[in-house]
């Protein structure tokens, strides 16, 4: 694994910003979303990430999530381009493969629902004269 690849991601899933990356010895690009970068019951550093395009050695189509060995990784840039968790898509941060040995996991900061501005008065507003102060 390159020296910064495991900051570079860490960067990427705490700022959600997309990567692109070379994986393997293969030259082509994939970009990603990096969502969560744990150790397996292997030791080794993964990447769960959400590809939305770029290469496939398999030959499927993005989007798709796919795993990424972080020592496989032979380059990586994180680019301006944001996303949002993807949990309708499948992303939870609470699967069990995450419980040992996180390193980073992106957080979905929004709120599940705002209730819109709310005036302090009620029904239509009053002439100047008759309001009640």
């Amino acid at each position: 694994m390159l020296p910064n690849i495991l900051q570079l991601m860490t960067q990427a899933i705490k700022e959600k910003r997309c990567v692109a990356v070379r994986y393997h010895d293969q030259r082509q690009i994939r970009v990603l979303e990096p969502h969560a970068i744990y150790t397996d019951e292997r030791g080794e550093l993964v990447l769960d990430g959400y590809q939305t395009r770029g290469y496939s050695s398999s030959g499927r189509p993005p989007p798709f999530w796919r795993p990424f060995r972080l020592k496989k990784i032979t380059a990586a840039s994180v680019l301006k381009e944001t996303f949002q968790p993807r949990a309708s898509e499948g992303f939870s941060a609470n699967r069990l493969k995450y419980q040992n040995g996180m390193v980073a996991i992106v957080q979905d900061n929004r709120p599940a629902f705002v209730y819109p501005a709310q005036s302090t008065e009620m029904g239509p507003h009053l002439p100047e004269g008759l309001r009640r102060n």
